[in-house]
């Protein structure tokens, strides 16, 4: 056609996502790289001669190769595909020498040794970009336009790009130019060049209102002084993007990428549009977000406009001092916590918090002290991570690593593995990811008994299994405190199942994590059954969610059996008066509490029971008075409804209905969104609520909907 521009280069730009698994991990959108496609396109001087395409998919992604055989290939490296990354761009290097591979991405080194080293290891590598890529990648480009000679490109002085030349370290700066004004890069939304994924319900749409991280946190790759100021995109662009995906998207969650949503006068504001868009389309219903770790008034204010659509996170990592102060983090006061916490419950939000175990100066000690703090809190979700060392933050540095001591161990990361075929080859691949096990404050003796408690707080707290019971108690001044190391240090001499469960807990913890990268590696390449095994979930799979599946499918009644024991025997101790007075309340408090929580994904088998207890009225006081005795016996009816039943079909049906897929399923969702709702005789129990309406609920931004209908108890 007269006038028509031939494209002659084709970039293609990939954010890989494992599909090994039944789930995305992770699940989000590649919003990143649709920035730099986005910002490449309107500003590069040759950008009517591209013709370049995103990539979420590996499959997607080599096919495309094969097809068009691009000139240029990005990739974004993450912990959750650089394994991936690295064995396509291997193999992409080999059939093609003369394709330039650019990698970028928060997971490089930050000592220039180590970079050089990481090089040296991936020769197919021709550069690295480190910090924001729009500005790099787009010279990079026009730069390949101009010579068609990677040494040249290589040679060339962008800022923040790394590479070898003459077999030594070449880099212009630290990092790439960071962008002001982020309303001046392209909405890669608003473009069209994320509507293929909008498609996909499973993924969800990643927005920003702004880049930067004011804290210094040494266990994060955004802890680093280069990224410390804050840049904002407007809340007119903010909001025309969500309106975009709100009219197009099928699915009902959203992920919002700043590191600290809610600390800034303006997400005020943002949170209003946000709630005027989900009142016009119906769209967010779970909302991801990373909150703020200070400013608690705003915080509450940012939940509160969105009415239950957005989590309240305290993300503490630790509550010790000392260990705050060694990994330069800066929280909200132990008080603010609380007070957070108090007023989410009231405002029935999902609150959580997150705890990093085996951080520097961390013990025994002072981890279990952490987290029975947040357990008397009557925070919902305490999230227990491992402390994993990220290539590109202070903690993954080897002066680090070697001042605290820090003794490290391997394991496959969850769900981050898969078998692809790459023309007549076949690729097996699984990502690493490097745990802390010791340091030198924490034998790894401690670490281990850590781990366990871990499963203690699964299986006798998270979800507000037993929340009644832990409610009844405060009256009488018994804590979560109380009760938690009394139930963990007696783990072993309760029922079988409970015996078994801790054993092969422990088991798994420790067989699952190998002495060195190179010996993962080569375990998973040496034989395609043992991704296989991945894939069915007999091996790599997240052993609390396995244990927690097993004690929630067939343990529920002895795990009631060994709370209650233990509660009767504190409240004897505590109060003998009242003792004899509640302990056959709490005989009946026990069944209660079993048959609303007892084989929950069988959603058609229910339960009835005489009591003698006004449970009524407990509910509707969310069990905070004293019981008081009926007349007459009344028939409790414990059962599931429409919109349960069909929530834990869908569930099961998007992740299996076996252990692994169980286990998934309850890291999703708030157990009480699933516990049977209850018919007192011929009445359906009504709840007293401010407002009736359909609400959402939030864990962890995971797409989690409970509709709570007018009389039914939640």
């Amino acid at each position: 056609m007269v006038g028509e521009v031939l494209k002659n280069e084709t970039v293609l730009i990939a954010d890989l996502t494992h599909t090994g698994s039944k789930s995305y991990s992770p699940n989000l959108m590649p919003y990143p790289i649709g920035c730099i496609m986005s910002y490449l396109l309107e500003y590069s001087i040759h950008s009517s001669e591209l013709s370049v395409e995103i990539f979420k998919d590996p499959q997607k992604f080599i096919g495309a190769f094969f097809d068009k055989r691009p000139t240029v290939v990005g990739f974004g490296n993450y912990v959750w595909n650089l394994e991936l990354s690295t064995d396509l761009a291997k193999e992409i290097k080999l059939l093609s020498p003369n394709t330039l591979i650019v990698f970028g991405g928060p997971n490089f080194p930050l000592e220039d040794k180590k970079r050089e080293e990481w090089l040296r290891k991936r020769p197919f590598v021709d550069i690295y970009v480190v910090g924001d890529g729009e500005e790099s990648f787009t010279k990079i480009i026009d730069t390949w336009c101009e010579t068609h000679e990677i040494s040249k490109v290589k040679q060339k002085e962008i800022p923040g790009c790394y590479s070898l030349v003459n077999d030594k370290l070449h880099k212009t700066g630290e990092f790439s130019p960071r962008i002001e004004d982020l309303d001046k890069i392209p909405s890669p939304y608003l473009k069209g060049y994320l509507d293929r994924f909008l498609e996909d319900s499973r993924l969800s749409p990643l927005l920003e209102s702004n880049r930067g991280c004011p804290f210094t946190c040494t266990f994060c790759v955004d802890g680093t002084d280069s990224r410390s100021k804050i840049y904002h995109k407007s809340v007119s662009r903010f909001e025309q993007e969500l309106e975009y995906v709100a009219t197009r998207y099928k699915g009902k969650m959203l992920t919002i990428a700043d590191l600290n949503f809610g600390m800034y006068a303006r997400d005020i504001e943002i949170s209003t549009e946000i709630a005027r868009i989900k009142e016009k389309y119906d769209y967010p219903y779970y909302i991801q977000v990373s909150a703020g770790k200070n400013n608690k008034p705003r915080i509450l204010e940012c939940a509160s406009i969105l009415k239950g659509s957005m989590g309240l996170a305290a993300a503490v990592q630790s509550l010790d001092k000392q260990v705050l102060e060694n990994v330069k983090r800066n929280n909200i006061s132990e008080q603010q916590l609380l007070e957070m916490t108090k007023a989410g419950n009231e405002m029935s939000a999902n609150t959580y918090s997150e705890v990093i175990l085996a951080l520097p100066g961390d013990s025994k000690e002072k981890h279990f002290e952490t987290v029975l703090k947040l357990a008397d809190s009557a925070i919902k979700i305490i999230s227990m991570y491992q402390c994993m060392i990220l290539e590109g933050s202070e903690l993954g540095s080897e002066i680090s690593k070697n001042y605290w001591k820090m003794q490290t161990k391997y394991r496959v990361l969850p769900r981050c593995f898969g078998t692809y075929k790459f023309g007549k080859k076949e690729i097996l691949v699984a990502e690493i990811e490097e745990i802390c096990v010791a340091t030198s404050s924490l034998p790894i003796e401690d670490y281990y008994e850590c781990r366990s408690f871990t499963l203690t707080l699964g299986i006798f707290y998270q979800d507000e299994i037993l929340l009644e019971l832990y409610t009844f108690l405060k009256n009488f001044g018994i804590k979560p405190s109380d009760l938690l190391p009394i139930l963990h240090e007696n783990r072993k001499y309760y029922s079988k199942g409970i015996n078994e469960l801790y054993q092969s807990f422990d088991n798994d913890t420790r067989n699952e994590l190998l002495d060195n990268r190179d010996e993962v590696i080569n375990l998973i390449k040496s034989d395609k059954t043992i991704i296989e095994k991945y894939a069915k979930g007999e091996l790599g799979v997240n052993v609390l969610f396995k244990h927690r599946a097993i004690a929630a499918l067939g343990l529920i009644d002895d795990i009631h059996e060994a709370v209650f024991s233990a509660a009767s025997d504190l409240l004897k101790k505590k109060d003998i008066q009242a003792y004899k007075k509640y302990n056959p309340f709490l005989q009946e408090l026990k069944i209660f509490s079993v048959l609303r929580k007892r084989n929950v994904f069988e959603y058609e088998k229910e339960y009835s029971h005489k009591f003698t207890y006004d449970f009524q009225k407990l509910m509707n006081e969310k069990f905070s008075s004293l019981p008081i005795k009926l007349e007459n016996p009344i028939n409790i009816l414990f059962f599931s409804n429409d919109i349960q039943k069909q929530m834990i079909k869908e569930k099961i049906e998007e992740n299996g209905s076996d252990i692994n897929g169980i286990g998934k399923i309850l890291s999703k969702m708030l157990g009480t969104m699933i516990h049977r709702k209850l018919k007192f005789e011929s009445k359906i129990y009504e709840e007293k609520t401010e407002d009736d309406s359909n609400k959402t609920k939030i864990l962890d931004g995971v797409d989690v909907e409970i509709n709570t209908s007018p009389g039914e108890f939640v």
